[in-house]
């Protein structure tokens, strides 16, 4: 974090980057603020402003107090954080920007070890010799970060990086090889930890309301079959409201509520839908509930999936005349209040 002071906005904690007027730092931290602007995304430094007089100056939201240079994650975690990585450098090519200097002192060390992308000072419009450089420096990191890996780990990870030198991989297509490795190393974990891609809600025959799907953003992964649970089951409970956080890079289909897990992104039902997350079976991880208030439909989920797999939901239930979901935090575990023309309907997690 050298060269940055944090500070206080308010009540927001904020990291500021100065330069002199004139200065080749000076015109890196302008053309990072030009990027940030433009860019809205959880894997992202966010940008709060940025001043030219009397000197540059540019401010963004404070996301950790070290990056990947003086405390790199390090084995199969570092397969993990790698993963989410190269998810985010996929969003940037998809919106058309290169970061231009991929390397472990521009990725933050941010909440809950979630890595953040900043230093944007030599990035660029993307091309084909940009993309280029950024999967090498992809590649890079992959090669640097993973040297605790077992023989057969670092094998799976060598030809990954390979692959992106020799520009026959994607960013999004080395995102989905390094989940693939995270499924089969740690089959258990991967589901909350490394989710890729995007989350469809796929209608199901009785309630309209099915299994959650995992789909490619090229389209190319199926869903799995659907499972239609009954309609009389009872649902639980909410800890944070997060279907409002989207974000303006590879966006999902238009309306359609957007969360976001471990700094991956998830679209998550249909246009009109409202979705929240919690702890709904007390154990320590959120997961989504989704309201679609055409129908009354309430779904709720134990769990993301993992790569090439889909969720069904654990509890439907429907709510007549139900229009919105909120936290009602009154007990050892959180509650559900599922909001009415009449009134209110509180679902708490003993009743599951």
């Amino acid at each position: 974090m050298s060269g940055i002071t944090v500070s206080r906005r308010g009540d927001r904690i904020v990291a500021i980057k100065e330069a002199a007027c004139g200065s080749e730092r000076a015109a890196r931290l302008l053309i990072e603020a030009e990027v940030l602007q433009r860019v809205s995304h959880p894997g992202v430094a966010e940008y709060v402003e940025h001043q030219t007089d009397p000197m540059i100056q540019l401010v963004t939201m404070f996301a950790g107090t070290d990056t990947w240079e003086r405390q790199p994650p390090k084995g199969l975690k570092a397969v993990r954080a790698l993963a989410v990585v190269a998810s985010v450098l996929a969003d940037l090519h998809e919106a058309k920007i290169a970061h231009g200097e991929l390397v472990a002192a521009h990725i933050i060390r941010g909440s809950d070890q979630r890595p953040v992308l900043c230093g944007f000072g030599r990035s660029t419009p993307l091309s084909h010799e940009s993309e280029a450089a950024d999967l090498n420096a992809l590649a890079t990191l992959l090669d640097d970060m993973t040297e605790a890996l077992n023989d057969e780990q670092r094998t799976h990870v060598g030809a990954i990086s390979a692959d992106l030198r020799r520009d026959s991989l994607s960013a999004r297509g080395a995102t989905g090889r390094l989940d693939a490795l995270l499924s089969s190393e740690t089959p258990a974990t991967p589901a909350r930890q490394v989710s890729r891609g995007v989350l469809a809600l796929v209608a199901a025959a009785s309630l309209g309301i099915g299994a959650i799907a995992l789909a490619s953003t090229t389209g190319s992964s199926a869903a799995p079959p659907l499972i239609a649970l009954s309609s009389t089951t009872k649902m639980p409970v909410a800890t944070s409201l997060a279907a409002t956080t989207t974000t303006v890079l590879a966006p999902p289909a238009t309306g359609s509520p957007t969360l976001v897990n471990q700094g991956r992104r998830y679209a998550l039902g249909q246009p009109g839908d409202m979705a929240i997350v919690g702890d709904w079976d007390c154990d320590g991880t959120n997961t989504p509930a989704l309201l679609r208030p055409s129908t009354g439909e309430i779904a709720i989920f134990s769990d993301w999936p993992a790569p090439k797999v889909g969720i069904a939901p654990q509890h439907i239930l429907v709510v007549d005349g139900a229009h919105s979901l909120e936290i009602d935090d009154q007990d050892a575990c959180i509650m559900l209040r599922v909001r009415t023309a009449n009134g209110s309907v509180l679902i708490p997690l003993e009743s599951i």
